[in-house]
């Protein structure tokens, strides 16, 4: 009799086991290890990562932007309209006609950050910048090493002057996007000799403490104001489905890139020899990447505690 209520009250615990086990996958959406449609259940792999979205394929006649970035990017053009593009692959696409024909669009991302992802202060830690803009001037440096992560989500005309947590407008959904900074792709189409005029520039000068000259110094066409940016933020590619030819040696190329501020495919001076010149043909087209494959950008600042 001693054996058989061992026995029962064994068998009465796999019962209970198994019916606590049928609960608790009911209550994490059930299904077999990894295949079921509700929760992760135990043994289950982590989540992968997103698949990145496809390269669209450059089409005729048009400018594609594509976003591959881990946040959401305003566009700042002063040719046409491009809005939003959402983050992991958001893609628009605009006519080569729609830009303005003869002369410079510039277009500039933004990343869009919330007040979680960078703090309205955390800005004015950037102090490197030496205060007001025009009282010390922009070095490659400010952007590099440790402050890139300020370059790439804060407003450099604001930051590291103690009113960015008062005016909560130097990064976050507030941030002033003015133009005046961040990466350029500078976009002249049907310009003179018949070519296209697809550019890069980033002010960096020769090195990190080797800025551009300081006006008057090289006057008027190879020199910058003491307040001008490094115009650097997100990582960018362009590319083009016919050759084009870059720089007086007339190299070949289908594109170019600049993934960090002092890139040699931008130009790092007024008169730096980075030119690229497409013969302008209905049958070109362009795209133009953000945050592109082999590129990387610094994440977001994390919330900082308020200040005392």
């Amino acid at each position: 009799m001693k054996i058989l209520a061992v026995i029962e009250r064994r068998v009465a615990i796999r019962i209970l086991g198994a019916l606590l086990a049928v609960a608790f996958c009911a209550a994490c959406g059930g299904g077999s290890s990894g295949s079921g449609s509700g929760g992760q259940t135990i043994g289950d792999p982590e989540p992968a990562e997103p698949t990145p979205a496809p390269t669209p394929a450059i089409t005729a006649g048009n400018v594609i932007f594509v976003n591959y970035c881990l946040m959401d990017l305003t566009i700042y053009s002063t040719g046409p309209s491009i809005g939003t593009l959402a983050a992991n692959g958001g893609t628009v696409t605009i006519p080569v006609s729609s830009f303005n024909q003869g002369g410079q669009n510039l277009i500039i991302p933004y990343p869009d950050t919330t007040t979680g992802e960078c703090p309205a202060s955390y800005c004015d830690g950037w102090t490197d910048l030496g205060g007001t803009p025009g009282t010390v001037q922009r070095e490659g440096y400010m952007w590099d090493g440790t402050n890139s992560t300020y370059a790439a989500y804060c407003n450099p005309n604001l930051s590291g002057r103690g009113i960015c947590a008062q005016q909560m407008n130097c990064c976050g959904p507030n941030m002033v996007q003015d133009g005046t900074f961040g990466t350029h792709w500078e976009f002249t189409p049907a310009g003179g000799g018949g070519n296209d005029y697809p550019n890069l520039s980033t002010n960096y000068g020769t090195g990190p403490d080797s800025p551009p000259n300081l006006c008057p110094v090289g006057a008027p066409n190879n020199c910058v104001s003491a307040a001008a940016n490094i115009f650097f933020n997100v990582p960018i590619q362009w590319t083009t489905n016919l050759p084009c030819s870059f720089t007086s040696g007339g190299t070949q190329v289908t594109g170019l890139q600049c993934f960090t501020a002092d890139c040699s495919d931008a130009y790092q001076y007024p008169i730096d020899d980075k030119q690229c010149a497409c013969t302008s043909s209905a049958q070109r087209g362009y795209l133009v990447e953000y945050c592109p494959a082999g590129s990387t950008m610094p994440l977001p600042p994390t919330a900082m505690p308020a200040a005392e």
